[in-house]
């Protein structure tokens, strides 16, 4: 079973410490293929999406040009809770 830690940011948070644009990049990028991985459990799911919030939240630390992320893998997982098929609209 893979469970996730939070342990790099929460480590540097409680420092007080700056992560370098570079960590913060790969970090979020590593927390965002986790997010969006089949299968993962809600726990897991929830670590990971806090974790990307707590890197994105300043925009003054991250732009839009420093990072792109892959829209794909979140339209899938959304298209599935909302676009339901007709069927499941319909009152019985």
């Amino acid at each position: 079973m893979l469970t996730i830690a939070m342990w790099p940011v929460h480590s540097w948070s409680m420092l007080k410490y700056p992560i370098p644009k570079e960590k913060r990049i790969a970090l979020v990028k590593l927390y965002f293929e986790v997010a969006v991985m089949p299968g993962i459990s809600s726990n897991n799911l929830a670590i990971a999406s806090e974790a990307l919030n707590y890197l994105t939240r300043s925009k003054n630390k991250l732009s839009i040009k420093d990072l792109r992320l892959p829209w794909k893998p979140i339209y899938k997982l959304l298209s599935k809770e909302l676009f339901l098929p007709r069927r499941k609209y319909e009152i019985k």
